[in-house]
């Protein structure tokens, strides 16, 4: 479905992606401070909890700011024009109700894989042999170096199936999310924002990615995500570094944007 004007978006999409960024990051400098102050809010005991809520909702407007902006340029100086134009102020009010209903989706769809996860754990006995053997440690007095390591194994092995269902969900949807988060950046309200959180178990949405260039596309997302996290926790454990991580953290949150859109961008089929 072709929804990008800029046919570098399709032919060089990580090097384009790469492009929009540092074009929204150079085009409206507003934001950014915006996010560094909520930021500074969040590490504050009284209001942490408020404004780690607020900031996460903002952090999703940016995307569907961004990508809405991206969609109506022809290229990559056209786009930072229309960025230079904006204000923080209408990024708000004219995204916050989408980005809230993803942001609540993504809550309840987290919030519903660990009710599983438990209940696979439940189910499997894991609970019980957990009990035992936790019994069987404080009973031993000073256990060997040995019964330690045994009575951690028993823990794992009733563990293993809950431990299963984690590991393979979450490499899963993390293969498909970029699909469904750039479908759910096209969304205009609160609902369909919400809705298309879920599309994570959508079969239209699984076969689509089950594509080479979609493959490729995600697999190079991946390996500069995790460049960049490393780049963050090393920004992050200083405070004096604080304002490099936010700067960071909008550079993943439009480059993540542009990759999302531009797997959507691929899929004819869905």
């Amino acid at each position: 479905m072709r929804i990008l004007k800029d046919e570098r978006l399709a032919t060089a999409p990580i090097g384009a992606a790469m492009d929009y960024s540092w074009a929204a990051m150079s085009g409206n400098w507003k934001n950014t401070a915006l996010l560094l102050v909520l930021s500074l809010l969040s590490m504050l005991p009284l209001v942490s909890f408020f404004a780690s809520i607020f900031q996460g909702i903002l952090f999703y407007a940016l995307a569907y700011w961004f990508v809405d902006r991206l969609r109506q340029s022809d290229d990559v100086p056209d786009f930072r024009d229309r960025m230079r134009l904006d204000s923080a102020k209408e990024m708000l009010l004219g995204f916050f109700g989408p980005a809230a209903g993803y942001y609540v989706g993504f809550m309840v769809l987290s919030l519903l894989m660990m009710v599983v996860t438990v209940l696979i754990l439940w189910l499997s006995g894991g609970f019980s042999a957990i009990e035992v053997t936790v019994r069987q440690m404080q009973t031993a007095g000073n256990p060997s170096p040995e019964q330690v390591a045994a009575f951690y194994g028993q823990i794992f092995g009733a563990s293993a199936p809950a431990l299963a269902f984690m590991l393979l969900s979450s490499l899963f949807f993390s293969y498909l999310w970029p699909l469904v988060y750039g479908y759910a950046l096209l969304q205009k309200s609160f609902g369909d924002s919400f809705n298309a959180v879920f599309m994570l178990f959508s079969p239209r949405f699984w076969k689509s990615s089950f594509s080479w260039p979609y493959f490729r596309l995600v697999s190079l997302w991946m390996l500069i995500v995790l460049g960049v996290f490393i780049l963050m926790a090393v920004a992050f454990a200083t405070i004096f570094l604080m304002p490099i991580a936010v700067l960071i953290l909008m550079w993943l949150i439009y480059f993540t944007a542009t990759v999302s859109v531009e797997a959507y961008n691929l899929s004819d089929d869905i």
